[in-house]
């Protein structure tokens, strides 16, 4: 079993490829046509890359990666490159990290197999990067944390592997000098595993004592004399760098008054450090991006520490976000293009906010806006996601300007413009469907808005009408927190990327109801994926029959199916459904998956030739209307 190496990566480039395809540039186009050309265009070419990377996974990639047999030496090295290409912390990018995990799993079982402690270091360390890339990820999975909290676990023992070879009986049985620099970099890495776990008193323990054991090793002769190569210089401002940022998000983490002083003085040795090496770490990061980094941490564990008032933090950060990079995106850049705005919003109460805190607001969400709008075609949407998200938890609605939904439909549009269509398209089709429910069946609403006869659903015609529309459009705002598995277009979703789009209703439906303008959309978003008769869907706990919008889950369900089967944009892996063909499903799946009046009303004449002319001409509107949304992000 031995693959070409242009075989992988050929691979990586059509997923590097299809990435930049999904989210197509609006340079060159002068009007919504141009830009739904494009996008019909660059779909066309990802049915094309997708068709030759399952074959590539199912046919070759699968059946060595599942194989209990022993890899050859030669194949394991053309993996364990194959698997770097695919993880890139450096560059905050991860193409295919499902892909990276099972790779990992791989050559660890057969480096343990062949008992080779220089192979299983190699294999550990790879295998650590992309453990806690998968924690990254999953970490915005809020309402279900055993999700993050398995590659959490799971990188705790990578890391405790690591930190067992530091003792030093073990770490100078190790026979090559590569090998002990491994160690060290990841016994100082596993801190990483404690991120997400908040006010935790052992956790944060654990983790300052960690980082402080690693600043001793780095001052004692043993390590030194072992390992004469090792840029120890490096490994102090990391292991520095990681107590400085450890307080994240004004102190999520729960840090308690003495260790938060203890953090602050170490902040300050970090500055100290990169102060009396300036040359050294100017070579090392580059200086003004590195900089602002440097005092965003240290300004925060100063307020933390009591040492400045919360009006001296706050200008700070502006200061230090008008210096910022507005355009870079490498991950320093990220960090600071996103975190200093999460940071503010940390500092304020959604109850009390000033005339100028909304202001502030409004600035930092239509510079973020336009930051995500610019970040597909750079390559960092896996990094850019990470802080996003913070923005997203936090996000205050400013009266007038800019709601939660606003906020949302946005960033769908600017990070991946084929589920922002989907959404507008559900709702146009939605609201079509309910004028015409009320009109012929209004009998089937009673109930939804607290309308108790046909005659109240017929008075709150416009009502229903425009809540149906608008819970349409929000339905599937969950999927902003696992966009980048969405973006698999490539190949079949393993067992584990199911699993998290599984959870999108649920994740939806926490972000709807933190708001009053939202929180009545709530239950449909998170009954969208299940069925009439509750047999199938998820997610599984949910029984639909709860709450009195079940006519409109039921109804929004059919048409979110109706818009994803007729629409090529999204579906390369298939081609599209005619409409006819499509109704012959929901005949079919009458009383089971769809609603059986959906039948009745999809059959009538009127309510086809109206659901035709928005899948045809309504449709492409989407398509023009989603470039005019960007263009304004574009300009802003």
């Amino acid at each position: 079993m031995n693959f070409a190496k242009q075989d992988y990566q050929n691979y990586t480039d059509r997923i590097a490829r299809i990435r930049f395809l999904a989210t197509p540039s609006l340079d060159g186009i002068s009007d919504g046509d141009g830009y739904s050309e494009r996008l019909c265009a660059h779909f066309t070419e990802i049915g094309r890359l997708a068709a030759k990377n399952r074959e590539f996974i199912e046919t070759r990639l699968n059946p060595i990666i599942q194989s209990d047999d022993l890899l050859d030496d030669e194949t394991s090295e053309e993996m364990s490159a194959f698997e770097d290409e695919l993880v890139s912390a450096e560059l905050a990018e991860n193409l295919d990290l499902p892909v990276a995990y099972f790779l990992s799993k791989k050559l660890v079982r057969d480096a343990e197999a062949r008992k080779s402690l220089p192979t299983l270091i190699h294999c550990m360390d790879a295998r650590m990067t992309t453990l806690y890339e998968l924690l990254i990820m999953t970490m915005r999975i809020t309402p279900y944390p055993e999700i993050s909290g398995l590659y959490r676990d799971a990188g705790m023992k990578v890391g405790a592997f690591f930190l067992n070879l530091l003792k030093k009986e073990h770490f100078e049985a190790i026979e090559d000098e590569t090998s002990r620099e491994i160690v060290l970099t990841n016994a100082r890495y596993s801190a990483v595993f404690y991120e997400g776990v908040y006010h935790d008193k052992e956790a944060n323990k654990n983790r300052l004592a960690l980082l402080l054991n690693m600043l001793e090793i780095a001052e004692d002769p043993f390590y030194k004399d072992l390992v004469p190569h090792f840029d120890w210089m490096y490994f102090r401002y990391r292991t520095l760098e990681y107590i400085s940022m450890s307080t994240e998000f004004c102190n999520e983490a729960g840090f308690n008054g003495e260790q938060l002083k203890l953090i602050c003085d170490y902040s300050e040795k970090l500055c100290e450090l990169w102060d009396t090496n300036t040359d050294y770490f100017e070579k090392q990061f580059g200086n003004d991006e590195t900089r602002i980094f440097l005092s965003f941490h240290h300004e925060r564990n100063r307020y933390l520490a009591g040492l400045s008032s919360v009006d001296e933090y706050k200008k700070a950060l502006l200061a230090l976000y008008e210096d910022r990079k507005a355009d870079g995106y490498n991950q320093q850049e990220l960090f600071i293009n996103l975190s200093i705005p999460v940071e503010y919003m940390c500092l304020l109460d959604p109850e009390y906010v000033s005339l100028e805190d909304y202001r502030q607001l409004d600035i930092f969400y239509r510079n973020v806006l336009s930051y995500a709008f610019h970040m597909p075609n750079s390559g960092s949407l896996f990094g850019l996601l990470e802080y996003y998200m913070g923005i997203i938890d936090r996000f205050i609605e400013i009266p007038g300007r800019i709601s939660f939904e606003d906020m949302m439909l946005q960033g769908l549009a600017a990070f991946h413009p084929p589920t922002y269509i989907h959404s507008a398209m559900v709702a146009q089709l939605t609201r079509c469907l309910t004028e015409h429910l009320i009109l012929q069946y209004p009998d089937v609403l009673i109930g939804v808005l607290g309308c108790s006869s046909v005659d109240d659903v017929l008075t709150h015609r416009t009502e229903i009408i425009d809540f149906a529309y608008h819970a349409a459009l929000c339905h599937d705002f969950g999927k902003l927190t696992i966009i980048d598995t969405i973006f698999v277009y490539g190949r079949k979703l393993y067992d584990i990327e199911f699993d998290l789009i599984k959870t999108h209703p649920r994740s939806g439906y926490e972000m709807l109801m933190r708001y009053e303008s939202t929180r009545p959309y709530a239950p449909i978003a998170l009954g969208h994926h299940k069925w009439y008769d509750n047999s199938r869907g998820y997610p599984h706990e949910l029984n639909p029959e709860t709450t009195p919008l079940k006519p409109l889950i039921d109804l929004i369900q059919c048409v979110d199916c109706m818009d994803a089967a007729t629409d090529s944009i999204g579906r390369s892996y298939k081609g599209s459904l005619s409409l006819d063909s499509f109704l012959e499903e929901v005949k079919a799946g009458a009383g089971t998956r769809y609603a059986p009046w959906l039948t009745e009303l999809l059959s009538r004449e009127d309510v086809y030739k109206d659901v035709r002319r928005l899948l045809k001409k309504e449709r492409p509107q989407v398509y023009r209307n989603t470039y005019y949304l960007l263009r304004g992000m574009q300009n802003n």
